[in-house]
């Protein structure tokens, strides 16, 4: 990989922590994506524009796995979701907080990997919530309220 640093897709693509497990979805392709185990742990530093050195550096420190392992795991996790258009190269200087590398919680190294779903796909495209406008749903006939 050439970029070292990463950021989430938005605002075509959301993300939120739950439980120690990412849900990710993709508002424009209507692809939801679970990230859990240590890529979660990850998540916050990845998306916040870490860069990948530091990443693999800190997983490194929380799991006592090798480094180049490490490394060769997160580019083709990035890889994977640069492909899918869940990430893209960071556009900021800004890069994430340290704290967002403290990495304890790490759990089992096992892999980076995440699951892809997209069996709500025609459902999550067709619904328009992610395209009202200030007046709301669209209303019947046509008319707006008046503000």
């Amino acid at each position: 990989m050439s970029a070292r640093r990463f950021e989430l897709n938005a605002p075509s693509v959301i993300g939120e922590a739950v439980d120690g497990e990412v849900m990710v979805m993709n508002l424009r392709d209507g692809i939801y994506y679970s990230v859990a185990g240590a890529a979660a742990a990850i998540w916050p530093a990845l998306t916040g524009g870490a860069d990948l050195d530091a990443i693999v550096a800190a997983t490194e420190s929380a799991t006592r796995m090798p480094r180049d392992r490490i490394a060769a795991d997160l580019d083709t996790f990035v890889e994977r979701l640069c492909a899918e258009g869940v990430l893209r190269p960071a556009t900021s200087d800004a890069a994430a907080p340290a704290e967002a590398l403290r990495l304890a919680d790490i759990g089992d190294y096992r892999s980076l990997a995440f699951e892809r779903f997209d069996d709500m796909r025609a459902m999550l495209i067709l619904d328009p919530v992610h395209e009202v406008g200030e007046f709301g749903w669209p209303q019947q006939g046509g008319t707006k309220p008046t503000p």
